[in-house]
């Protein structure tokens, strides 16, 4: 008997440990979802946080060389394999679009969200986990604070034209016979 609880509870004791490495990192991008194609002028930007850390949200355009400047990537024809692929080819040049953004999670679950206007092309999103830690310089008679990054994620998008849409009209005179039978009724009760 004593065997069994000694099993059961090293079962119990590795499956603690286990779930604590499953969820062990600190941010996750939430939105754009990694490798996707979306077809929008616009890009809503989140990362979810669930420990108490601080972290640094940055947007990057994906350029390419063409000529002497920097351009936009091409993506009218990319898949989600071909976003793949991208990741990690080198042929792609980091543009930062605008500034990066800390955000620091005070409950158990926080958001970052930001909406960002964009064009079509190819866009990294980094979510990097930051840490304070104190350090002692050679020769220093007081430590200084210094800013580490403890983990980082990233998502490529593909952003797409958005497609014309047409406007359904609301409102329209269109009135069929029942409608107008029971109009002319309405019309003379209230008379």
């Amino acid at each position: 008997m004593r065997q069994i609880r000694r099993i059961v509870s090293l079962i119990l004791v590795f499956a603690m440990l286990s779930t604590g490495i499953v969820f062990a990192d600190a941010a996750a991008i939430v939105s754009p979802a990694a490798n996707s194609i979306v077809y929008t002028d616009s890009l809503l930007v989140s990362v979810k946080v669930t420990e108490l850390k601080t972290i640094r949200v940055s947007v990057y355009a994906e350029r390419v060389v063409s000529g002497d400047k920097l351009v936009n990537a091409d993506v009218s024809k990319f898949t989600e394999a071909d976003l793949k692929a991208a990741a990690g080819s080198g042929k792609y040049t980091d543009v930062l679009l605008g500034e990066a953004a800390t955000y620091t999670n005070t409950v158990e679950i926080g958001f970052y969200t930001k909406q960002i206007a964009v064009s079509p092309g190819l866009y990294k999103v980094k979510a990097e986990t930051l840490e304070t830690v104190m350090e002692w310089p050679e020769g220093a008679t007081e430590p200084v604070e210094k800013i580490i990054v403890t983990e980082t994620k990233s998502s490529l998008v593909a952003v797409k034209k958005k497609p014309v849409e047409e406007k359904p009209q609301v409102f329209q005179n269109n009135s069929t016979g029942a409608v107008t039978f029971i109009r002319k009724i309405l019309k003379g009760l209230l008379k």
